[in-house]
């Protein structure tokens, strides 16, 4: 596998590869997840099991990375606020170029390009971006989840007859007078 014990677990050599057109080879294994791999709604903990395969492939520019990354997302639900677990499967991929100023490295300003060293990729990166484009901005513990009741706060889940008489603010001096009449 290739992996610089010294740095990052998404960190692998790829002197046997680099510069070399056409060489490739696949990576593939269970890492801890980096942090801040989501959002504050969603996110894949920090730690926990995230699976990696992808292909290194030698490319005149660089090394071409594409591939797929899973884990378990956990969040709370946008709505009544119960975690929400969330299988992602992101596609990964990218093209690292070499940090050499004769390589045209052709649009910098791409997404999918990053720089390298010429011997290490770091595909941490690619893994963060992959998964959070695959998070959902609310998550949902079900799409027809209807919330907490926005006067106490009772999960209407629960209690799905759950209401509130609401009195118009401007009819309440006549609320007065029939409480007045009923005692």
């Amino acid at each position: 596998m290739s992996h610089r014990p010294d740095s990052s677990p998404y960190a692998f050599s790829v002197r046997d590869i680099a510069r070399k057109p056409g060489a490739q080879r696949t990576v593939s294994g269970t890492f801890p997840a980096p942090a801040v791999l989501g959002t504050a709604m969603v996110g894949v903990p920090e730690g926990t099991e995230t699976t990696l395969e992808v292909s290194l492939e030698s490319v005149s520019e660089g090394i071409w990375v594409s591939g797929t990354v899973t884990a378990e997302a956990v969040g709370e639900c946008g709505r009544c606020l119960d975690e929400v677990r969330l299988d992602v499967a992101a596609t990964v991929q990218g093209l690292f170029v070499h940090d050499d100023p004769h390589v045209d490295q052709g649009d910098e300003e791409s997404e999918d390009v990053f720089e390298f060293d010429g011997e290490t990729l770091d595909l941490e990166e690619v893994v963060r971006d992959a998964v959070v484009i695959q998070l959902p901005f609310t998550p949902l513990c079900r799409p027809d989840c209807p919330g907490l009741c926005d006067q106490c706060g009772a999960r209407l889940a629960d209690d799905p007859d759950h209401a509130h008489e609401v009195i118009d603010p401007r009819w309440s001096a006549l609320t007065s007078l029939t409480e007045q009449e009923e005692s």
